[in-house]
């Protein structure tokens, strides 16, 4: 199934610790360093080498927030196709960005649908690249896995969305996107692992 709908997959790992294990042949390998609040810090690697999903956009980085009516508030990434099994939906396309620097974009996740103002998130940083090809646009999805403790319990929650980049122009641009996932807790919870699997879509509207 998974090769009839997508060109390219690329995996995001975030872990607590650095990594040495390989995954599909490929080494990950610590590419950024981020600060997560309260008092928490990860390594964010990412595997394989982007390649072919280049053309998409990568994790920049990722931090425990609580949420505000803004964030909560904020653009759907798309929908879910009801009764459809794994990653299934309509994307929600960015704003194409004319000059650059391009303007953050923000984005709730597409399942769950509802987000609630004061639990914990967390924030994740996307670029994604706006193709250098006039009136292209490229369809993406995305599946998060996070595993987090609260009072000595680890649970996980999966989410996920659905974009695509704006039209491209002339130039290549890195579009910023902010994604804001719900913990469901008011309580500060401790991030153990966040797992980010992105797949180019079959095309630019909907992700079968």
């Amino acid at each position: 199934m998974a090769e009839r709908r997508r060109k390219y997959r690329t995996v995001y790992i975030v872990t607590a610790a650095l990594m040495a294990a390989m995954i599909g042949g490929y080494a990950l390998a610590a590419t950024t360093v981020t600060t997560l609040a309260p008092g928490q810090s990860s390594n964010i690697t990412n595997t394989p080498n982007p390649g072919g999903f280049a053309n998409i956009g990568a994790i920049t980085s990722e931090q425990l927030v609580v949420l505000t009516a803004g964030m909560t508030g904020a653009t759907r990434a798309g929908t879910e196709t009801v009764g459809a099994v794994g990653l299934n939906g309509t994307t929600t396309a960015l704003a194409a960005c004319a000059t650059a620097p391009c303007v953050v974009q923000n984005f709730r996740t597409a399942v769950p649908a509802a987000e609630t103002t004061g639990d914990f998130g967390e924030q994740l940083g996307i670029n994604v690249l706006q193709p250098a090809i006039n009136g292209a646009s490229l369809g993406f999805d995305f599946s998060i896995t996070i595993s987090m403790t609260v009072t000595g319990v680890t649970s996980y929650i999966v989410v996920q969305g659905y974009l695509a980049t704006g039209l491209g122009g002339a130039a290549l641009k890195t579009v910023p996107v902010f994604l804001f996932v719900d913990l469901g807790t008011i309580t500060s919870p401790s991030i153990n692992s966040l797992s980010v699997v992105f797949n180019q879509c079959s095309n630019s509207t909907y992700c079968p």
